[in-house]
């Protein structure tokens, strides 16, 4: 009771202006941030100065993982801006694969390193370990030791990244605790693309677990697609009639579908573009152009139609 009713009154103290979506979280429901800062491939060096200048400017959510090895930076980068903890929101997130005691390990190494009590949102990385192995009862494993760390004041919130309706419903069959968020690759070119591809995204939606995008400006794309949401021209020409950049545009198309992003930059003129996406709006038709688009694809699997991550199936460690 005393620590759901922390977890209540943190919940409630976000700026009451910031732009959120509604999210399930473990003592019940909560606000997400529309925007973060995404720190993958930056050092503890970088992601601590990122974080500092992020947080200056307004941002209130910083998104990391074990796998990233900067919790240690991110921690820091927080402490120095001396907010109060229930003012700012910090997602981290663990590997697939894990045995309770390995994901009770990793959990409390996540708190260790960012040198806070307690996560607001903690997701699990991916539906396997890093060789692809694990299987339903891993993964129904793993997420029962994660809500019994939730529960004890570890996360406000609970979900996975990279995972499918067949992991979902692998989940359901033994959660007690909503699943919270599914974080996947999305952005504008994908907004035609099939299931492996977006991961289930409606069946995401259906279930109530907020969809929350990642390389919405599709930097880890393999060239040309690196560059098209940013200098292309179909972003950038609606762009001018908001007088925005192409990046602001192919982020707005993902926020004003309710949809949360992560953009990556280490660059304060480019972290005040990114979180400047709500004073103005894209027409009905700018959104259709953009949901249009078939370019660029998504980048993670085989193919211009999947993600890889529907294929990591039922291989037992």
């Amino acid at each position: 009771m005393r620590v759901a009713a922390c977890f209540a009154a943190a919940a409630a103290a976000l700026p009451a202006d910031f732009p959120t979506v509604p999210m399930k979280g473990v003592n019940g429901p909560m606000r997400m941030p529309l925007y973060g800062l995404g720190t993958w491939q930056y050092n503890n060096t970088v992601a601590e100065q990122a974080v500092v200048d992020a947080f200056k400017l307004g941002y209130r959510h910083v998104d990391t993982a074990t796998v990233y090895g900067n919790q240690v930076g991110v921690g820091k980068a927080l402490a120095k801006v001396g907010l109060p903890r229930e003012e700012y929101f910090v997602t981290t997130k663990i590997m697939g694969g894990f045995n309770a005691t390995g994901t009770k390990e990793n959990l409390d190494n996540c708190l260790k390193e960012l040198n806070l009590s307690y996560v607001d949102l903690l997701l699990i990385h991916f539906p396997s370990d890093a060789q692809g192995k694990g299987g339903v009862t891993s993964r129904q494993e793993e997420w029962k030791a994660l809500e019994d760390w939730a529960k004890a004041g570890g996360a406000k919130a609970i979900g996975v990244s990279h995972y499918c309706a067949h992991h979902v419903k692998d989940v359901q069959k033994v959660a007690t605790v909503p699943i919270a968020v599914n974080q996947v690759e999305f952005h504008v070119g994908m907004g035609n693309a099939p299931d492996t591809a977006t991961d289930d995204k409606d069946f995401m939606l259906s279930q109530g677990i907020v969809y929350q995008g990642f390389s919405s400006l599709c930097g880890p794309c393999p060239a040309p697609y690196d560059k098209e949401l940013i200098t292309g021209d179909l972003v950038t020409s609606i762009g001018k009639a908001h007088n925005k950049t192409g990046a602001q545009v192919a982020l707005k198309w993902v926020v004003q579908q309710g949809i949360p992003v992560l953009p990556k930059s280490s660059n304060p003129a480019h972290q005040a573009e990114n979180m400047d996406l709500f004073s103005w709006n894209l027409t009905a038709a700018e959104m259709a152009q953009l949901s249009g688009a078939t370019t660029p694809p998504v980048s993670g699997g085989s193919s211009a139609s999947d993600s890889g991550d529907c294929g990591i199936e039922s291989v037992v460690v």
